[in-house]
């Protein structure tokens, strides 16, 4: 069976080839298309296969990317994650973290955050700390399975196009083959620097911060030299803020750089082991398993669809981890989505169904991810000493009223952006 997407040639051509293509010539399939097996294709392919709808997943990586960036699982992402049938396995493979702490260097903790208090919010009151790698191979090894769907590695989306009743994806397979995939819709969850989007021609506005971010993972204990740590710590500081994450058997260390620096400077011996005796001096070196220098950016895409194309996660918004919204946030984008695209496969809805899922997931991107992040970060590396201490301050006084505290943590866990989500069109 066969597909012709009729398109312009100015979007028939297909992106890195520079070469104009038809798409007349497309492997057919009844499905959704997804780009990118990270944590958010993944979630939305499990999501629509345990509905019933067909799935072809593709993937530029030949397996699951050992991506460590994020690693923070907010309580309601486990309670999708739960509903999708792999919340146990990444329980077993992670860390849980019922409490998080926002702390100062020189006042040591201001505020112990007690995810206890949600109890009565969701169905798992604390974060989960696990490498995102361990969740996409938990669903990917379930995928496998499913006869829903049909999984591509070592397959790179190269170009898009689409008429009033498929979208088509050009890819390029193992070996450099060429191939042309169709289905009903597509998923771009292919990044950042999303290929899709970008050809897509939907701009991707923000910022991006001056100086690169540098993680590192150690082995090392840093529980035994600061007092009370909690397996999340925020410290804050004018000069040199950094937070601590605890992974199942590593510390990582997220830490700011300066201007000038580059990502190859930043990870040499010399810089990591200065930068992580800044954060707690010890006798000889630190052993890293680890280390990273990346840039980070405040971005989110102009539009969530365009025809029959969606995007997700990284490749709708992007923004600094302080607050472990970015993988959360796609995550929710998957779920959202999927659930619209189930009720119009099954004809429970209408097409314009779809544009509820823009409505709902950018705003909550705009207005409520992007903010906090700026926010956490403003206040780990605030210089004015009255304005800090009075932000520190006004934190410690909201730990400590359990009612003020709930409220906070339903803002950070982002339990309140769902429920405004749908509130929204």
């Amino acid at each position: 069976m066969y597909s012709r997407c009729a398109v312009s040639p100015a979007a028939g051509r297909v992106r890195g080839g520079g070469v104009r293509r038809e798409y007349e010539m497309a492997s057919e399939g009844d499905r959704v298309l997804i780009a990118g097996a990270g944590p958010v294709g993944c979630a939305a392919a499990l999501a629509l296969a345990h509905a019933g709808v067909p799935v072809c997943l593709v993937e530029a990586l030949d397996a699951p990317a050992m991506d460590l960036r994020a690693s923070t699982f907010h309580p309601p992402t486990l309670d999708m994650l739960e509903a999708l049938g792999v919340v146990a396995p990444l329980i077993e493979q992670g860390l849980v973290c019922p409490v998080w702490q926002t702390r100062d260097r020189a006042r040591g903790v201001v505020a112990e955050w007690d995810l206890g208090l949600l109890r009565g919010d969701c169905g798992h009151p604390y974060r989960v700390q696990a490498e995102q790698y361990k969740l996409t191979r938990i669903v990917v090894d379930v995928l496998a399975d499913m006869p829903e769907v049909d999984i591509r590695f070592s397959t790179a989306a190269r170009g898009v196009a689409q008429d009033a009743d498929r979208v088509c994806l050009a890819v390029r397979g193992p070996g450099g083959t060429e191939e042309v995939l169709a289905g009903r819709y597509l998923i771009a969850a292919d990044g950042a620097s999303s290929v899709i989007r970008e050809g897509l021609g939907i701009a991707f506005p923000g910022s991006t911060f001056p100086e690169l971010w540098l993680c590192t993972s150690t082995e090392y204990d840093f529980s035994a030299h600061f007092e009370n740590l909690a397996p999340i710590a925020y410290v804050a500081d004018p000069e040199f803020w950094f937070v601590f994450v605890r992974v199942p058997g590593l510390w990582r260390l997220l830490m700011p750089t300066f201007p000038g620096e580059t990502a190859e400077s930043l990870v040499s011996d010399e810089t990591v082991q200065e930068r992580m005796q800044r954060v707690c001096p010890i006798d000889g070196e630190y052993e890293t398993r680890h280390r990273t220098a990346y840039g980070v950016h405040q971005r989110v895409a102009a539009a969530y669809r365009k025809g029959r194309v969606f995007l997700a996660g990284d490749a709708a918004h992007i923004n600094n981890p302080l607050g472990g919204m970015g993988m959360n946030g796609g995550i929710h984008d998957a779920v959202n989505l999927s659930e619209k695209l189930v009720a119009v496969w099954r004809g429970e809805a209408d097409e314009r169904a779809l544009d509820r899922y823009e409505a709902q997931r950018r705003p909550i991107a705009v207005e409520a991810i992007q903010a906090a992040t700026l926010r956490n970060k403003a206040l780990l590396e605030e210089r004015d000493p009255d304005v800090r201490n009075a932000r520190l301050d006004a934190l410690a006084r909201t730990a400590g009223d359990p009612a003020a505290a709930r409220a906070y943590l339903l803002r950070s866990s982002m339990i309140e952006t769902l429920a405004r989500a749908r509130e929204l069109a």
